[in-house]
């Protein structure tokens, strides 16, 4: 993991933190600007190679996928303090979900406080429902490790993907956050497995596991076509998408959408312009839909669909200009 420090100066002093055992518990931070996030469950423990690690989660508790960004103020003897900044263990913390974090410093440096917000960002990242996870909670065999699978339900080729999670004692003390390697190719239909190994300074108090997820650091971005070939898109949206799909008969790009939003929310598709006079025609749920507005460039063609509340059926038809 990378980390980047700021040093600042003429900063008050803060109360010294005494470290009296291996973990200690931190207060929890509850909100965050226009966001409403909480980082929970912080505690410090000092690994086997005498370095000392802060872990904890920051919960989502907004409607819209947000990335956040976290910092902790360090000192050291006879050096400036600064601030260490990383990011949570998953790019995009979708609404609802908690993500975990680490920081690791070196032995001769400590943690001056806890961890708390330096950025968060609304990113209008869809949520991929064709990546699916089976695990248990229960720390698995004398390495306390976490076991279990992930399978690509879709049609596309899904890259980069890795596992995070919280670990726990017995009495539900996060105790460690962990991240797997990364999957550098998941292929449609296809299962993978993955084992990960909890801090070995406090394997022997690992009991269970918590906010499994998946980090996918390389959205969809191109949909096969048939015969080698594919076709590039972008697509924005604070929504949950699956079943992503060409459909080679009718010149189609297929997807269900449900927008996080209650009310709705706005999606944004773009496409390569193939020609100037190329013709799109946009269903939901099977229906000519006119709350759009496509735009073309020359090179791009852009469409702003408005997406009702719960799930529906988009229909974007003309992709190749074959209606």
């Amino acid at each position: 993991m990378k980390f980047s420090i700021i040093f600042y100066k003429n900063i008050v002093p803060s109360l010294v933190i005494i470290l009296f055992s291996i973990i200690i518990i931190l207060v929890p931070i509850n909100s965050f600007g226009e966001f409403p996030i909480s980082i929970v469950d912080q505690k410090i423990f000092k690994d086997l190679n005498g370095d000392w690690n802060l872990v904890g989660v920051v919960q989502n508790n907004a409607g819209t996928p947000i990335k956040v960004k976290v910092g902790v103020n360090i000192t050291q003897p006879d050096k400036p303090s600064s601030i260490l900044t990383s990011n949570t263990f998953t790019n995009v913390i979708y609404p609802y979900v908690a993500a975990p974090f680490k920081f690791t410093i070196n032995g001769n440096e400590f943690f001056n406080g806890f961890a708390y917000p330096v950025e968060t960002k609304e990113v209008a990242r869809p949520f991929l429902m064709d990546l699916t996870q089976n695990y248990s909670n229960l720390a698995t065999g004398e390495e306390k490790s976490l076991v279990g699978t992930i399978k690509n339900t879709g049609p596309n080729i899904i890259k980069n993907v890795a596992v995070y999670a919280s670990v726990h004692s017995i009495n539900g003390t996060q105790i460690d956050s962990v991240k797997s390697s990364i999957f550098p190719v998941i292929y449609p239909g296809k299962e993978v497995q993955y084992k990960i190994l909890p801090d070995p300074a406090i394997k022997n108090d690992v009991y269970y596991y918590s906010c499994a997820g998946l980090d996918i650091n390389a959205p969809i971005s191109t949909l096969d076509i048939g015969q080698g070939e594919y076709i590039v898109f972008n697509l924005e949206s604070a929504s949950m998408i699956s079943n992503l799909r060409y459909e080679n008969s009718s010149d189609s790009i297929i997807f269900e959408v449900k927008p996080y939003n209650p009310s709705g929310g706005a999606t944004n598709f773009k496409i390569p312009q193939i020609s100037s006079n190329q013709k799109i025609e946009i269903l939901l749920d099977g229906k000519q839909y006119e709350n759009k507005l496509v735009t073309m460039s020359g090179k791009t063609i852009s469409m702003d669909i408005f997406i009702p509340k719960d799930k529906h059926v988009v229909k974007i038809s003309g992709i190749r200009n074959q209606l």
